[in-house]
């Protein structure tokens, strides 16, 4: 009852998965067909390169050229036996027997003709199978080709598109699905001194992915989606040319053999990878030990431990010599047992020709001969599909679901609002009604109950302890996060009204974890907008922001540093702009979006005290007629308009600097913590 449960399961499993690759491919070719693994480029359809061309076809209409093509490359390897057949029948001299099947039937129709003639129709007949087999690998390698950069594609854009939350569990089921299959690594056993690596972080994983996974379920998919109809031709030609020879014994008996050399390989495998895993732990220990006793090699000497040591790691190399020994014995017995098993078809040729009639021609003993090489390789190559599919089971099941990943933040789920997408340029009053957040698993919320109402074109400062909710007040505005309650608004709006692509109009971010990215300032100003600003435009928001070196770019002194301007290329190692530079230049990308409100997460943190206030006070400056909100932990550099405390999630007070420096013991300790940090140690 147990082991028919077990098939039940065995069998919904693999169905899933196949279904899980089946929709990959699907998710693929989609992406495949939109230009995602084409660089489609907007040159004339005929300067486009073969990338280009290709992806003008619909991917699915390659796929089924494709399996068209090694179906017939299949079907011309399976009549290859028979052709061979033929062949040898002509040049000895003997007719065909009625009864002869698919080589007979050749033969007849070949009747008459000179032997010279049969053997160049079996040698073109040869070189065909050949052709279509060779096209057919070229067409599939493009297809796989492509494909994998068409799902590199859509799973970047599921990884981009979705939450970092969602991003970081799909990473983590990912590495899950890594240590779920027969190629993961092997745990070392308790006590052998091996020491885990430390765990990944879900972005890396999904970025790994990205990068590799999509190949090899691209190759793999595209593999499965040509090898399995080329093999299932080749066989049915087999069959139908064993059945109609009265062969039909040497089908069964090759399919026998076959099944014999499977459990043996299985079996065999089973001890070799038990050996391989033993061996694998033993040398693990032999690190182990040889790490702990060089690292501790003085106090070895001094407590005279210095020969137990060595008879320690002197009985772990003994033990990794006997791993080895067994790991070779096994390894000896499986490569000879398809070698050995492989010797006995002949045996099934003879015992089938025994049965049948026992006067064989050449022709036919060198057909069985070419037929039972042929069947075996076929039905390997099945089992190979099928043992391949097995292993990237788990990895087919998770890379769906990344690239099933939701969008975030959701679209709006009745109408879309109109009005706030940053085209009109008035400020917007801001409302938070008793908004709570919980973290996913958390126990407690980040935020509690929090109504705020900030007016229009007013500039305020978040300040509180670390901990207290100030992040996470901007990262809800800024729907990174949803609240589990409560509801926001903008200018009166609902913000889950308003349409994802809006987003960025509307608020303009400087947030902690903004960055610069490699190439020239003007390209990072112009990131993300179209069509990009004019130079002009970008030099006046960088003197607006007090870069006027960067806007100017004019030759400075003889024996300063060089000009520099907006075609100065960003670099972090060595870094090309001073911290100060860069958070002005984020700042002046910020500015030419022209967004409607401004939300800055602590600009000013990492700064000397004099550049942090001279930081924001620019902020200030820019801000000027729009609204703005500044998580900061020096609220007195902030000439803002108000200030909200918040203290364990709560907003626990409101006022202007002033008022909350008199009114707030919270405030005050602040303050004190701020000008601390700001005073120059000597």
């Amino acid at each position: 009852m147990r082991v028919a449960r077990n098939g039940v399961r065995g069998v919904a499993w693999r169905r899933t998965s196949m279904r899980a690759l089946l929709a990959i491919l699907r998710i693929g070719l989609r992406s495949l067909r939109e230009g995602g693994g084409a660089h489609m480029s907007q040159a004339p359809a005929g300067e486009q390169g073969p990338a280009e061309r290709r992806a003008a076809l619909s991917g699915g209409l390659r796929l089924a050229l494709v399996v068209a093509l090694s179906s017939l490359a299949g079907a011309l390897s399976g009549l290859l036996p028979a052709m061979a057949g033929a062949a040898l029948g002509a040049v000895a001299g003997r007719a065909a027997a009625p009864s002869s099947g698919l080589g007979g039937a050749l033969a007849r129709l070949l009747d008459g003709a000179p032997p010279s003639a049969v053997v160049l129709a079996a040698l073109g007949a040869t070189l065909a199978s050949a052709s279509a087999a060779v096209l057919s690998s070229r067409k599939s390698s493009e297809l796989a080709g492509d494909l994998t950069a068409a799902l590199r594609v859509a799973l970047f854009h599921a990884a981009l598109s979705a939450s970092p939350r969602d991003v970081d569990a799909a990473g983590r089921a990912l590495l899950e699905a890594r240590a779920a299959g027969p190629a993961a690594a092997p745990r070392p056993p308790a006590g052998s001194g091996a020491r885990p690596a430390p765990p990944a972080r879900g972005a890396e994983v999904v970025r790994l992915a990205i990068a590799r996974d999509a190949g090899l379920v691209a190759d793999f998919g595209v593999a499965l989606a040509t090898g399995l109809p080329q093999a299932l031709a080749t066989l049915a030609v087999l069959a139908a040319s064993l059945v109609s020879s009265g062969m039909a014994l040497v089908l069964a008996g090759g399919a026998a053999l076959f099944a014999a050399s499977r459990l043996a390989a299985d079996r065999a495998s089973g001890r070799v990878a038990h050996a391989m895993r033993e061996m694998q732990h033993a040398d693990t220990a032999v690190f182990g030990a040889l790490g702990e006793a060089l690292a501790g090699a003085e106090d070895l000497r001094l407590l005279g431990a210095r020969a137990q040591a060595e008879g320690e790691l002197a009985g772990a190399a003994h033990r990794v010599a006997d791993a080895r020994r067994r790991f070779g014995q096994a390894l000896a017995v499986s490569g000879q047992i398809k070698g050995v098993l492989a010797a006995l078809s002949p045996l099934v040729i003879v015992a089938a020709i025994a049965a049948s009639r026992g006067d064989a021609g050449a022709g036919e003993v060198g057909e069985l001969l070419l037929v039972v090489p042929l069947l075996m390789a076929r039905l390997e190559a099945l089992d190979a599909l099928r043992a391949g599919f097995l292993e990237r089971a788990p990895l087919l099941r998770a890379t769906l679901a990344l690239l099933r990943l939701p969008e975030h933040p959701p679209r709006p789920s009745g109408a879309p609002a109109t009005g706030l997408d940053g085209e009109a340029m008035g400020p917007l009053a801001i409302v938070f009604e008793r908004v709570t957040f919980t973290p996913p698993g958390a126990s407690r919320p980040v935020l509690e109950d929090v109504s705020l109402s900030i007016p229009a074109g007013v500039v305020v400062g978040v300040c509180g302890r670390s901990g207290s909710g100030k992040s996470m007040l901007l990262r809800l505005l800024l729907r990174l996060d949803e609240p589990s309650s409560g509801a926001i608004s903008v200018g009166g709006v609902d913000l889950r009204q308003i349409p994802p692509e809006h987003l960025p109009r509307l608020f303009g971010v400087v947030g902690q974890s903004a960055r610069l990215f490699e190439r020239s300032i003007a390209d990072n100003l112009a990131l993300g907008l179209a069509p990009a600003p004019s130079e002009d435009r970008m030099r006046d928001a960088l003197r607006r922001v007090e870069l006027d070196e960067l806007a100017g770019g004019s030759d400075g002194p003889a024996g300063t540093r060089p000009a520099r301007g907006i075609a100065t290329e960003v670099r972090t190692s060595p870094p090309s702009l001073s911290g100060g530079e860069a958070r002005r230049l984020l700042l002046a990308r910020v500015l030419l979006r022209e967004p409607r409100v401004f939300v800055l997460d602590e600009p000013e943190a990492g700064l000397p005290g004099a550049t942090a206030e001279a930081l924001l006070r620019t902020v200030c400056e820019v801000a000027a007629g729009r609204t703005a909100i500044v998580v900061t932990h020096g609220p007195h550099l902030l000439r803002s308009t108000f200030n909200v405390l918040l203290d364990e999630g709560r907003v626990v007070a409101v006022g202007t600097h002033e008022s909350l420096r008199e009114g707030s013991h919270l405030y005050r300790s602040l303050l004190a913590d701020a000008l601390q940090r700001s005073t120059p140690v000597t």
